[in-house]
């Protein structure tokens, strides 16, 4: 809402309470403004700016209403109910007893009884509505939430004959470009950046145009495109938002509960009128800041795995290994130490499914030891400095930080590795020793236990969890997880851990993983003694030694 005055700022409160209030300011040589509150019939009128100030906040409560004082505007929440008026003074006609005289035929008249209620119009007479520039599959996609929302938006383009054959009479308005941008003081430009110059610059002056394009890969980042359309519309408040949501999904209505929008933009009430809208879709507004943060909302939709970039060339490069180690052992050494000279090509007749399998299994076990090693050395740094507030090293914030990908790989290739050891175990035959019954019952639990760690990472599951649970899951399920793999690993293979290395040097994969297994047990083990325990949990709790003991790593 938009409420013209006199030359001088006032400061409103910060909200409207439910009851009506009209404001009413007469553009003499000096500002006046009225407030009456209709509950407790009350009137307060002032020219001096302090005092209207004074006595709004305590006619008033402090909660929806911003005021933008380099333009002298009021931009009020939808969700409360009120009224505002504005008297302009014609000039030569009426006098300060004589308000009545002063309106202008009653423009300016707005009332809005909550999100979704009835429109009215701002102060230039122009319904206060949401206009929708463009008629592809985002337009439809925001007609089906607008109305759902409760609003009648306007559909703005180059061709309404076309768009009214998607469009309900009852739903919306399609009307041309030139004809919709002021029918609204919201104007979503939903057409590809490069037609943004075709825009009526002169129409859009002192609206909120909301820009929902996003930019080519191979386009350059600098300056976003947001940047370059308010550089096209400078007398208007552009404002970066919906360009990280998806057409299908808005139009499938597959909107999740707290599924956020990042919005940023230069001008505060005009971020607080998207973020309503935003809100009335039923998504959640994320305020990034000022226009120059449109870059990187721009670079959202770009992001290809970013998170998992690090686990995945790790689970790569580490099954690239053991699978050159398998294939080694198995086939290339036997046959380089075979007397005859002769190779035995029938020893290659199981490297699709053998090697494959040991290569999953010891890569999904490595995976899951470098989940856990990362907060050891954390805690043990914590203990030499003494703080918890001093700066982990970049790689080990890194580190820290893909846990979660890296333990979710390892569920993956662990789960696939015991899916190709049962059928490696029928073509074997399965013997009734009890290391053979161990390992497998160990591997089947292992499973499990990592099907609930994977589980419970999931935003859907873990914000239904408290704190305490989460945190009991994930620490004392994942080092059962150590454990059993630890089990798992040591008994399928020890009757062949102590076997010279293939090729002199080569060990095989059990060689290597089962002595790393026990070694972050033990340095485990360490972080459980009482005392250092009880020293590091202080510790976490916000304890310091004194700041001179205090070390920290470059």
């Amino acid at each position: 809402m938009t409420v013209e005055k006199a030359n001088t700022p006032v400061t409103m409160p910060a909200s409207v309470p439910t009851t009506d209030v009209k404001v009413m300011i007469e553009n003499r040589n000096v500002p006046a403004c009225t407030l009456f509150d209709t509950d407790a019939q009350k009137t307060f009128t002032s020219t001096d700016p302090s005092i209207i100030g004074a006595k709004m906040d305590n006619a008033v409560q402090a909660n929806g209403t911003s005021h933008d004082a380099s333009r002298n505007e009021y931009i009020g929440h939808t969700n409360i109910a009120y009224q505002m008026e504005t008297l302009g003074h014609e000039s030569g006609v009426g006098g300060s007893g004589n308000r009545a005289e002063g309106l202008r035929n009653g423009a300016g008249v707005r009332k809005c009884e909550g999100r979704g209620a009835e429109e009215g119009k701002d102060a230039e007479g122009n319904q206060d509505r949401i206009v929708l520039v463009g008629s592809g599959d985002m337009t439809r996609a925001m007609v089906t939430c607008l109305v759902a929302a409760g609003h009648r938006p306007v559909v703005a383009t180059r061709n309404p004959a076309r768009a009214r054959t998607w469009v309900g009479s009852d739903e919306a308005d399609v009307v041309k470009v030139e004809d919709g941008v002021v029918m609204g003081d919201v104007v979503v430009v939903a057409i590809p950046a490069k037609h943004h110059h075709t825009l009526p610059a002169h129409l859009l002056e002192k609206r909120v145009v909301v820009d929902i394009s996003n930019r080519a890969p191979e386009d350059p980042p600098e300056p976003s495109l947001a940047q370059k359309l308010q550089a096209l519309l400078p007398h208007s408040h552009v404002v970066k938002a919906f360009n990280t949501v998806s057409a299908y999904v808005l139009q499938r209505g597959q909107l999740h509960r707290g599924r956020e929008v990042p919005i940023c933009g230069d001008t505060s009430w005009a971020k607080q009128r998207v973020a309503d809208l935003v809100r009335d879709m039923g998504l959640v507004p994320v305020d990034r800041g000022g226009l120059k943060a449109a870059r990187e909302i721009e670079d959202i939709p770009l992001a290809f795995f970013s998170e998992w970039k690090l686990a995945a060339i790790l689970a790569g490069v580490i099954f690239l290994f053991f699978w050159i180690l398998s294939l080694f052992r198995g086939q290339i050494c036997p046959n380089l130490d075979g007397n005859d000279g002769t190779w035995d090509w029938s020893l290659f007749e199981v490297l699709p499914l053998n090697n494959t399998q040991f290569s999953l299994a010891f890569t999904a076990c490595t995976l899951l030891l470098i989940c856990y090693i990362p907060g050891m050395i954390a805690a043990y740094l914590q203990l030499w400095r003494g703080t918890k507030y001093s700066h982990f090293p970049t790689w080990l914030d890194t580190w820290l930080k893909a846990r979660k990908q890296l333990g979710l790989l390892a569920l993956l290739l662990g789960a696939t590795h015991g899916c190709m050891a049962i059928f490696t175990k029928i073509s074997w035959g399965m013997g009734d020793e009890w290391w053979q019954q161990t390992y497998v019952a160990c591997g089947v639990l292992l499973l499990a236990v990592l099907v609930i760690l994977g589980i419970t990472s999931l935003p859907s599951v873990s914000t239904t969890l408290t704190w305490r649970e989460f945190s009991v899951v994930q620490r004392y399920l994942g080092w059962s997880s150590v454990v059993l793999v630890t089990v798992h690993l040591t008994i399928a293979t020890h009757q062949g851990l102590l076997n010279p290395p293939a090729c002199v040097v080569i060990p095989s994969g059990a060689q290597i993983l089962v002595p790393l297994c026990f070694l972050t047990l033990l340095v485990k083990i360490a972080l459980l003694v009482p005392c250092v325990d009880s020293h590091l949990t202080k510790i976490r709790a916000g304890y310091e030694r004194t700041k001179a003991s205090i070390h920290s790593l470059p």
